[in-house]
C-alpha cells in the first residue's frame, strides 16, 4: 500500500514498519477472533457490519521464512471487504531459495508453480518493475520535513511552506517537488539473494542534490553506501545502478535544492525518475501489464514494447497496437491516441541539399518536417516544392578546402585558404594563424555535433535536432514542446598558455557568433561551457530576439566544449504527454568563430621570429620574448615572467609582484622566505594545505550548510596552488587523502585546484551517513604579490585592519581570474598573516565578524591567520643590553628582548659579556639636560661680554672726538669722521677741550665740575664759543 507521510505527522523510521505479509498474518489472526467473538452491536463498533467472508473473498500471501527457510500459504480476506467467514488451513509453501525466471510468475492461488506470463503482461522473474505512475505504486512511501535538516530559526509560516513539497507522481514518471524542502521516495525490498537496484533519472543542474542510501531494517547503512547520482543536463536521462544485499533492504531517493546556490526569483529543478528496476527477490506472484501505449506480443515476455509511430494502445495489457488512420490522423511512439492532422503550411517543410559530388554540384531538396502532422490533400493546403534543382556547391569555411571536390576539410599544418581556393603552403619566414570561422551551412562543419532530447522520448522530429540551412543552422522545425536541442563545439585547446596581467586573465582567444531567435513563447537560448569545472552558463536570451552578435573571451587552455542550447519552454513542468503548440519556434545561428585554436584551419600566415624555416615557426622558448627589431629570441630578465599571447618586445616580460620571484621568466611564485619593508618572514612552517570551515548557515528553508576553504600559502615553486576541493565526496579532508584521487561510486570526482578553494558542505541526515562535499570553486589561482601594504593593484583588505602594536600584518593577495555572471572580474582572496606568539604551530584562522561566510558581496573573500611564525625574524634591534656596576674593575653586560616581543627565529640573544670597566669621559657622566644648562650659561656670558666691549669701543671714540674739538684753534667744528661719529651723533652737542690741556675722559670732566654747572648743563644749552 502506498503510504504518504507529511511533515508533522509519523516519523517512524520505514525500517521499523511491518512489512506486507507480516501485515497479513495479522489480518488473518483477527478474523479468527472475529469467528469464535460474541457479537458486537453496531453502536459499539462505531461502523457499518461487513458481511461475512465467502472464499472468493480470500486470497493466499505467503508468511515470513523461519530459521529453516520454510514459510507457509495462508488464505487472508481483502481488506475492508468483508469479515470473519471460514478461510483455508494453512499449508506449507515453495521454501524461501525458490525463484522464478524472467516472463515467469509463481502461481501461489493454485499449483504454486512458475508459469509463463500470458500476452499483454511481462515478469522480471526475480524482480519488480515500476514505470507507471499514474499514482503511486504499491509499496511506496513519500515523506519530507526530516529534523535533521530543518533549523530551529525557521518560523510556522516556513515551515508549514514545506508541507505539501512530496514526490508527485506524473503519469510516465515521478518528480521531486523541485525545492530546497527535503522530500524522499521510499521503498523497502525483501531480498532473498544478492540484486541491485537500477533507476532512470533526469537532473538538470547541480542545484538540486539526488541522494541514494540504502539500509537494512536496523537502520545501519548497507555495504553499497550512500550515493549522490551526478547532474544529467537538460532533457537527458540517465540509468543508475546500486547492488543490494539479501534480506530487507530499505531504499531512499532524498532530494533537497541548494538554495544558497540558484539565482533570485527561480527555483532549483526537480529530480525526475521514470523507471525503477529492483532485483534479487525470489519471485512475483503476478505479472505486470503493458501500459498505455506498450504492448506484449507474445507469452512468457520479460519487458514490453513501444507502439510504434503511427499507432496507439489506449488502455493496460495490449497484445498489439491499433493503426491510426494514416490520411487524416498520426501519432508519436508509444502513444495512447492518434491525433487529427492539420492543412500544410510552409511551417512543415523545410530546404536542404544533397552531399557536393565529383562536379561541385548539389540538389536542392525539400522534405516534410517527420512526424507529418499535416495534410496536403485538402483545400488551402501547401504543396511540397519539387526537388531536385542542380545548383553548384557553395565555397567551404575560410580555413578549409574541397577534398576531391566533394568534403570540405581543414587545411594541413602551414598551409592556409580563404574556402573558395586550395590550400596553399604558407611563405618563408611566415606561419598560419590557427582558428575556425564557420560562415557557410550547408554541411555540419568539423568538431561540431547536434542532439535533441526530449523527457518523453518521442518530441523529437529527427534525432540531430539541427538542420542546416545554407547561410545559417536553426533548431528545427516540428519539434515537440517539451525538446531540448543541443549545438556542440569541441575545441582541443589554445595555441598560447594562460597568462595573468594587469589583474586579469589573459584573452587566448575568442569565440564570437550570430545569433537570433524566433518564438512565440518564452523560449530561452543558453551559451554554456563544459569545461573540467562543470558546466558554467556564460550567458542566456529569453524570448524572440533579433540579429545580434556576442563575444565571449577565452582564458583557459584546456579541452573544452561551448554548446548553444534551445529549449521552447521550461521542460521541468512537461506532462507525459507531448504537446505541439510552439512548434514553429527556432533558434538561427548565422556564423561562428573562434580564434588560435589547436585544431582547425587557417585563413592567413603571419610573420614569424629569426631563426624559422620555410614550413613554419620555430617558437621561443619559455620565458623568452621575440625582439620586435632583431625578432631573435631573448630571455626575461630576473624576476619577470612573459606574456605568453603576446610575446613581442620587452615589455612582454613583466615583472613579478612583491614578495614573488622568477628564475627563468616562466612563471612567479614564492618560496615562503618573504622580506617586505626591511622585515624578514620564514613562512615554511606555514606551506602546505591547511583547512578552515565556516559556522553553520541556513537556507531560507532551514537547510544547515558549511563553507569549507582549502588554503595552499605558497602554493608549489612552478607557481601554481596546491589546494584542491572535491565534489561529491564522503569525508571533509578528501583533499589530503590520495584515495580520493580515484573515482568515488560510479562516477568521477569533480575537483578544483588553486591556491586557495571552497566547497559546500552538506551535514549528514544521520549518523552513519558520510558528509557531502559539492560546487566546488576556486578562490586564487594566481598569487599576486605579498606585502606589508594594504592594497595591491585593484585589491584593497578593508576588513582587518592593522593594530596599533607589532611589527604590522602580512597580506598575501590571490585572484582568480575567470569571470561569472556574479562575478564578472573574477573571484579575490586577501589572507592577512599577524603576529601572534600566543598562538602556537599554524596557528588559527579568523573570518569578519560581519561576513561570517569570509565575503560581503560573493566575489572579494577575507581571512585573518594569527600565528607564530607570521613574526618577522628577529634581528639585533629586537634586544637591549644592560650594564652592570663596575666591582674590581669588571662590568657584567646581559641582554634581553624588548617587551613586547614581536619576532621569532632570526638572531638569538647574545650571551652575557663580562669586560674591564672603562671610564668614560666627563660629558659622557653629565646628563643631557646638564650638559644644555651649562651650554646655555656659557652662552649667556659670552653675550654680555660682547656687549661690553662693544660699549666700551663706542665711548673711546667719543672721546677722541672731543678732545680734538677742544685743540682746535679756528673755533670751528672740525669734519665728522666716520672713525669718530657714529651714524646718529649730534656734532653740536660735541665739547673740545683747549689743545694743549691733556684730555681727561668725559666722565671725568662731568664728575669734576661743580654742582651748579652740572645742573645747568641739564637744565639749558648754550653755545661753545672760544676765546
Amino acid at each position: 500500500m502506498a503510504q504518504i507521510v507529511r511533515s508533522g505527522t509519523s516519523r517512524q523510521r520505514p525500517c521499523y514498519r511491518r512489512t506486507l505479509l507480516g501485515l497479513m498474518c495479522f489480518v488473518f489472526c483477527i478474523s479468527h477472533q472475529f469467528v469464535h467473538a460474541e457479537p458486537v452491536s453496531e453502536e459499539k463498533r462505531g461502523k457499518q457490519i461487513l458481511p461475512t467472508c465467502t472464499m472468493e473473498q480470500f486470497h493466499y500471501e505467503y508468511t515470513e521464512c523461519d530459521k529453516n527457510g520454510v514459510r507457509w500459504r495462508v488464505s487472508v480476506p481483502y481488506p475492508d471487504t468483508c469479515t470473519g467467514g471460514a478461510p483455508e488451513p494453512p499449508t506449507r509453501a515453495v521454501d524461501c531459495n525458490f525463484s522464478c525466471g524472467p516472463g515467469d510468475y509463481l502461481d501461489k492461488a493454485d499449483t504454486q508453480q512458475c508459469l509463463k506470463c500470458q500476452p499483454g503482461s511481462f515478469s522480471l522473474g526475480g524482480g519488480k518493475l515500476f514505470q507507471d505512475w499514474s499514482s503511486l505504486p504499491e509499496g511506496f512511501t513519500v515523506t519530507q520535513g526530516e529534523e535533521e535538516y530543518t533549523s530551529h530559526l525557521m518560523d510556522d509560516d516556513e515551515e508549514k511552506s514545506c508541507n505539501n513539497s512530496m514526490w508527485e507522481p506524473k503519469g510516465n514518471h515521478i518528480r521531486s517537488p523541485g525545492d530546497n524542502c527535503i522530500s524522499k521516495l521510499i521503498y523497502a525490498a525483501n531480498l532473498m539473494k544478492d540484486g541491485y537496484v537500477e533507476f532512470t533519472y533526469s537532473l538538470a543542474t547541480d542545484d538540486t542534490i539526488l541522494h541514494v542510501s540504502v539500509t537494512n531494517e536496523k537502520c545501519e547503512a548497507d555495504k553499497s553506501g550512500d550515493r549522490w547520482p551526478d547532474e544529467t543536463g537538460e532533457g537527458t536521462w540517465r540509468t543508475y545502478k546500486m547492488p543490494l544485499e539479501p534480506g530487507m533492504n530499505v531504499i531512499t531517493w532524498k532530494a533537497v535544492g541548494i538554495g544558497f546556490t540558484y539565482k533570485q526569483n527561480t527555483k532549483p529543478d526537480p529530480v525526475l525518475i521514470k523507471e525503477i528496476k529492483i532485483m534479487g527477490v525470489s519471485f512475483t506472484s503476478e505479472c505486470t501489464k503493458a501500459k498505455p501505449g506498450t504492448f506484449v506480443k507474445d507469452s512468457g515476455a520479460s519487458d514490453s514494447e513501444l507502439c510504434p509511430a503511427n499507432t496507439f494502445s489506449a488502455t493496460s495489457g495490449a497484445v498489439t497496437c491499433t493503426d491510426c488512420v494514416a490520411t487524416t490522423h498520426y501519432s508519436n511512439p508509444g502513444a495512447t491516441e492518434c491525433i487529427e492532422k492539420k492543412p500544410c503550411t510552409e511551417q512543415d517543410y523545410y530546404k536542404t541539399h544533397t552531399p557536393c559530388d565529383e562536379k561541385n554540384q548539389t540538389q536542392v531538396m525539400y522534405k516534410w518536417i517527420e512526424p507529418r502532422m499535416c495534410r496536403s490533400d485538402i483545400a488551402g493546403a501547401k504543396q511540397l516544392p519539387a526537388s531536385g534543382e542542380i545548383v553548384a556547391c557553395p565555397p567551404c569555411n575560410p580555413g578549409m578546402s574541397a577534398f576531391n571536390h566533394t568534403t570540405c576539410t581543414f587545411c594541413p599544418k602551414n598551409m592556409f585558404s580563404d574556402g573558395s581556393l586550395a590550400c596553399k603552403e604558407c611563405p618563408p619566414n611566415t606561419a598560419p594563424v590557427y582558428g575556425m570561422n564557420y560562415i557557410r551551412w550547408h554541411i555540419m562543419p568539423p568538431n561540431m555535433d547536434a542532439t535533441c532530447l526530449s523527457l518523453s522520448g518521442f518530441g523529437c522530429s529527427d534525432e540531430a535536432g539541427w538542420q542546416l540551412s545554407d547561410d545559417h543552422i536553426h533548431s528545427g522545425k516540428g519539434h515537440a514542446d517539451d525538446v531540448y536541442l543541443v549545438l556542440d563545439l569541441g575545441l582541443d585547446g589554445m595555441q598560447s598558455e594562460e597568462g595573468y596581467f594587469d589583474g586579469k586573465a589573459e584573452e587566448l582567444g575568442v569565440i564570437s557568433f550570430w545569433f537570433s531567435l524566433e518564438c512565440t513563447s518564452d523560449c530561452v537560448l543558453f551559451f554554456v561551457r563544459d569545461g573540467a569545472d562543470g558546466s558554467p552558463i556564460i550567458e542566456q536570451w529569453t524570448g524572440s530576439q533579433p540579429k545580434q552578435e556576442y563575444r565571449y573571451s577565452i582564458t583557459k587552455n584546456e579541452p573544452v566544449t561551448y554548446s548553444w542550447a534551445f529549449q521552447k519552454t521550461d521542460i521541468q513542468q512537461y506532462t507525459h504527454k507531448a504537446t505541439y503548440n510552439y512548434r514553429n519556434d527556432v533558434a538561427k545561428i548565422y556564423s561562428v568563430t573562434v580564434t588560435n585554436t589547436l585544431n582547425g584551419g587557417a585563413m592567413e600566415c603571419k610573420k614569424c621570429p629569426r631563426g624559422s624555416n620555410v614550413k613554419g615557426c620555430i617558437p621561443c622558448e619559455a620565458g623568452k620574448y621575440i625582439a620586435n627589431d632583431t625578432n631573435k629570441c631573448i630571455p626575461c630578465p630576473k624576476d619577470t615572467s612573459l606574456r605568453a599571447n603576446n610575446p613581442y618586445g620587452p615589455e612582454a616580460c613583466v615583472p613579478c609582484g612583491p614578495g614573488l620571484m622568477s628564475d627563468e621568466g616562466i612563471s612567479c611564485y614564492s618560496t615562503c622566505h618573504v622580506h617586505s619593508d626591511g622585515f624578514h618572514y620564514e613562512l615554511g612552517q606555514l606551506a602546505g594545505v591547511h583547512s578552515v570551515q565556516t559556522g553553520a548557515s541556513f537556507t531560507a528553508r532551514g537547510s544547515r550548510f558549511y563553507h569549507h576553504f582549502n588554503i595552499s600559502l605558497c602554493g608549489t615553486n612552478k607557481g601554481r596552488g596546491g589546494a584542491t576541493c572535491y565534489e561529491n565526496v564522503t569525508d571533509v579532508d578528501a583533499s589530503t587523502d590520495p584515495s580520493f584521487k580515484k573515482k568515488v561510486a560510479d562516477y568521477e570526482v569533480n575537483k578544483v585546484d588553486g591556491y586557495i578553494c571552497r566547497s559546500t558542505i552538506i551535514p549528514p541526515a544521520a549518523r552513519n551517513i558520510g558528509v557531502l562535499s559539492a560546487q566546488p570553486i576556486s578562490l586564487g589561482d594566481r598569487l599576486i604579490g605579498i606585502t606589508r601594504s594594504n592594497s595591491l593593484q585593484n585589491l584593497n583588505e578593508t576588513i582587518f585592519l592593522p593594530t596599533d602594536e607589532g611589527p604590522g600584518d602580512l597580506h598575501f593577495f590571490y585572484h582568480s581570474a575567470w569571470p561569472t555572471m556574479a562575478c564578472p572580474e573574477g573571484r579575490s582572496t586577501i589572507i592577512t598573516l599577524r603576529c601572534d606568539l600566543s598562538a602556537s604551530g599554524p596557528g588559527s584562522f579568523h573570518l569578519p565578524e560581519e561576513c561570517p561566510s569570509g565575503t560581503c558581496d560573493g566575489c572579494a573573500f577575507h581571512l585573518l591567520w594569527r600565528s607564530e611564525h607570521a613574526c618577522p625574524l628577529c634581528h639585533q634591534g629586537d634586544f637591549k643590553s644592560i650594564k652592570g656596576e663596575c666591582v674590581d674593575g669588571k662590568q657584567q653586560i646581559q641582554y634581553m628582548w624588548k617587551t613586547p616581543k614581536f619576532c621569532t627565529g632570526g638572531n638569538p640573544l647574545p650571551d652575557d659579556l663580562t669586560q674591564t670597566c672603562e671610564m668614560e669621559p666627563w660629558y659622557n657622566q653629565v646628563p643631557w639636560y646638564a650638559q644644555a644648562s651649562i651650554a646655555a650659561f656659557m652662552g649667556c656670558v659670552v653675550l654680555l661680554i660682547t656687549c661690553a666691549l662693544y660699549f666700551w669701543k663706542r665711548n673711546r671714540k667719543l672721546e677722541y672726538k672731543y678732545q680734538k674739538l677742544v685743540a682746535s684753534a679756528s673755533g670751528e667744528l672740525p669734519a665728522a669722521e666716520t672713525c669718530a661719529i657714529e651714524d646718529g651723533d649730534n656734532e653740536d652737542d660735541v665739547l673740545f677741550e683747549d689743545g694743549g690741556k691733556k684730555s681727561r675722559s668725559f666722565f671725568g670732566k662731568f664728575l669734576s665740575r661743580p654742582s651748579n654747572e652740572k645742573e645747568s648743563m641739564f637744565m639749558e644749552s648754550k653755545p661753545l664759543t672760544l676765546n
